[in-house]
């Protein structure tokens, strides 16, 4: 990675990955060509093209290059460019993008879960340590731990295990104090810093880990519940 804010993947595996995705979430993504834009959903992806529903059916393309601008369903801002293959009135064929940049990927899109949910580590001294979950992301999570704890930072970790909670709005399906759990394991992780100074009697620790594409899956399902809480409590806009 050249630039500390900028990621470039090329493995066509994980570009695929991140249109399914998108296709799964029914997000859009923005089409830029030629100074003219336009939204779509991604109706279909292969390991070699996609097929794309413009939103706006008057919004006119030629089969030439084009960018693609949007928020990944872990909400990481993509670009990327293809060519577009064939189109019509309604649907965009494109080539699958041979790589794409994800921008500011250190500042990935963080989540507070809606009940307790705690990280179990253990670190390489065979440590045994627990904490609050602070916040989520796709890439780690943020852990309230005594300041006693004996806890160096950076710190290399043999595994942690993520108990996530999600206390779901109450609804005609789901009756008020409904939580539904998740459990989630990544063989290695890292603390890579301390949030305070250790004026307090507990301190936040950053733990960033490197999920496989199926936990990716998963943490993305995951943030999205807890995004979709917090839109409707008004938390977030």
């Amino acid at each position: 990675m050249e630039d500390s804010d900028v990621e470039i993947v090329r493995e066509p595996g994980a570009v695929s990955r991140i249109f399914e995705q998108m296709l799964e979430r029914r997000k859009p993504l923005s089409i830029v060509q030629q100074g003219h834009r336009c939204d779509a959903w991604v109706v279909k992806a292969s390991p070699s093209r996609l097929i794309l529903a413009k939103r706006d059916k008057a919004a006119k393309f030629i089969a030439n290059p084009v960018e693609f601008q949007f928020r990944c369903v872990l909400g990481r801002n993509i670009v990327s460019k293809s060519r577009i293959l064939r189109c019509n009135d309604e649907y965009l064929e494109v080539a699958l993008p041979a790589e794409i940049m994800i921008i500011q990927r250190r500042h990935a899109y963080r989540v507070v879960p809606t009940a307790d949910s705690v990280a179990i580590f253990q670190t390489v001294g065979k440590w045994i340590l627990s904490g609050r979950i602070e916040d989520l992301s796709g890439k780690g999570v943020l852990v309230r731990l005594p300041q006693a704890t004996p806890v160096v930072v950076p710190w290399e970790i043999r595994a942690v295990c993520l108990q996530l909670n999600h206390a779901v709005p109450a609804s005609e399906f789901a009756p008020q104090g409904t939580v539904e759990r998740f459990q989630l394991r990544f063989e290695w992780a890292s603390i890579v810093r301390k949030a305070d100074n250790g004026t307090t009697k507990l301190a936040s620790y950053g733990i960033r880990f490197a999920p496989t594409p199926a936990d990716e899956r998963q943490l993305a399902q995951i943030i999205l519940k807890f995004e979709r809480a917090a839109r409707q409590k008004g938390l977030i806009s």
